[in-house]
């Protein structure tokens, strides 16, 4: 979120003293991430060391804390893991949050700076090792497993229902409404695709692996001497393959050089088109509900993070963005396939 949780630094403090035995010198909100559930601090301590702080308001997913740990602690130097408290846990509850600490990267978002043709291997081959991981029954027991039922589809239908009906005052909503309107057609495409290849895919057999399942270049960070990490593991999923590699292919057969980078170092694969558009479409519709839902039903949202998630939704629909990526997906023929 980008806007201040309701806590105290001073609260924030006692409690990363308490827990973690870190002295505290300086505490500083970082207005970062799309989780509007999740608030983000720069902690530096007495001794100079620096850490990331996530709070979390809402449900904490287990997995997004063993399964990076687990990575980090089994060779994959490139996973960030969150660190134990004194108790060694991976998190605390404190003042109706839970604490996640982590340590500090000092990078930039690979979106942002791009990565070199060997970064790119890099990932290629750190991913392929992520999924040929077989956790431990004690940790893969909290990994959710794809079940091809999208998420978001049953509230962004209601919110579709509901912004046809409705008319709006707050002038975030209003304009928001506006846009939704007149694209109407394309977001009832988009949930009703991304329903009907669900109901396809759970009658498949593919194979799942451990995902990262969020693993955008907005979630790799490259720092000053060309260090490649990965963050924020809270949607880790068994899922197949396409979860994620659908973040690096692109469309038709026009491979750029990232991708052909990024397979040098994955290995080649055969991917499965229908679940490739599936989770094009479902990533759609799960940017539309959450947009949606933080500008029309999160209580006491913040103005600025009303007009990002305006803009947000609102870039959705542009040229070379996710929507377009999903609807120049071909799957008829898989469909036909599957028939």
């Amino acid at each position: 979120m980008i806007e201040k949780p309701d806590i105290s630094d001073e609260k924030i403090m006692v409690a990363l003293n308490e827990n973690y035995s870190i002295q505290v010198n300086h505490i500083e909100f970082l207005p970062i991430g799309n989780d509007s559930s999740a608030f983000a601090y720069r902690v530096e301590e007495k001794n100079g060391n620096s850490y990331f702080l996530k709070l979390k308001r809402d449900f904490l997913n287990f997995a997004g804390l063993f399964v990076p740990r687990f990575l980090k602690d089994n060779g994959i130097a490139q996973v960030v893991a969150p660190l134990s408290t004194k108790s060694r846990e991976l998190w605390v509850n404190a003042d109706e949050f839970a604490f996640i600490l982590y340590p500090f990267i000092l990078g930039n978002e690979a979106m942002q700076v791009g990565m070199t043709d060997a970064q790119w291997t890099e990932f290629g081959s750190t991913l392929k090792r992520i999924h040929a991981t077989e956790p431990p029954y004690d940790i893969s027991q909290y990994v959710k497993r794809e079940t091809f039922v999208p998420k978001w589809r049953r509230y962004a239908t209601e919110l579709h229902k509901q912004v046809n009906a409705r008319n709006y005052d707050d002038p975030h909503q209003k304009g928001l409404a506006d846009f939704w309107k007149k694209n109407n057609q394309t977001i009832q495409t988009l949930i009703e695709r991304t329903e009907m290849i669900g109901r396809l895919l759970q009658q498949s057999d593919l194979e799942f692996l451990l995902c990262h399942a969020d693993i955008h270049t907005a979630n790799i960070l490259i720092t000053q001497d060309q260090k490649m990490f990965i963050v924020d593991w809270d949607d880790t999923l068994l899922a197949p393959k396409e979860r994620d590699l659908m973040f690096v292919l692109g469309e038709g057969s026009n491979h750029t050089r990232e991708e052909q980078m990024f397979f040098k170092g994955y290995g080649n694969v055969v991917i499965n088109q229908l679940a490739l558009a599936y989770y094009r479409y479902e990533w759609c519709v799960q940017e539309i509900g959450d947009f949606g839902e933080r500008v029309f039903s999160t209580k006491d949202t913040g103005e600025m993070t009303k007009q990002e998630s305006v803009a947000g939704f609102k870039k959705l629909f542009l040229h070379d963005d996710v929507i377009e990526s999903a609807l120049n997906t071909p799957f008829e023929s898989e469909i036909r396939n599957n028939s």
